[in-house]
């Protein structure tokens, strides 16, 4: 699958860094950011609110018991978007739920990232309700309620915030 490998593609500012990249993630997150009704500019601004300095997280989304879309954001020592890649799904072990297929990925950000301290994966459906609301937390908790819903870390900021 041919993919647009630049930030413009994803709405974030051009002096982000590009990563590792696999085609079909890059491709579906595009796809999902690119519907959405929320400017691509709430990723940042929700890096730089809940990812802590020097450290990454990862968003994921879940279709047909894959990792269908991810992206690895890596923010900086002032808190700032620094990078954005993908997951491998190929440095994955195998697993169809949610739950398996987060932790997987979660270790793989570890393993080639470092410190992964924000894990948030969606199924499907939810990913684009929590894309096109306008109220994040409450997609989050609808989310979870739903059962379509893995957040595994959570960093405090964003625990406070969903309290």
């Amino acid at each position: 699958m041919k993919a647009d490998k630049s930030v413009q593609s994803l709405g974030l500012p051009s002096n982000v860094g590009v990563g590792q990249v696999d085609a079909g993630q890059w491709a579906h997150a595009s796809q999902l950011l690119s519907a959405a009704q929320s400017p691509g500019n709430d990723l940042a601004k929700g890096v730089e609110a809940f990812v802590p300095r020097n450290s990454s997280a990862v968003v994921g989304v879940v279709h047909d018991g894959t990792l269908w879309a991810s992206l690895v954001v890596t923010a900086d020592g002032s808190g700032c978007l620094a990078a954005v890649g993908t997951v491998d799904p190929d440095g994955l072990e195998p697993s169809v739920d949610l739950a398996g297929i987060s932790s997987e990925a979660v270790a793989w950000v570890q393993g080639h990232y470092g410190r992964c301290s924000l894990g948030l994966f969606f199924d499907k459906p939810q990913a684009a309700a929590f894309l096109n609301a306008s109220d994040k937390a409450a997609a989050i908790r609808a989310a979870s309620t739903a059962g379509g819903l893995m957040l595994s870390p959570v960093p405090p900021a964003l625990a406070l915030a969903l309290a």
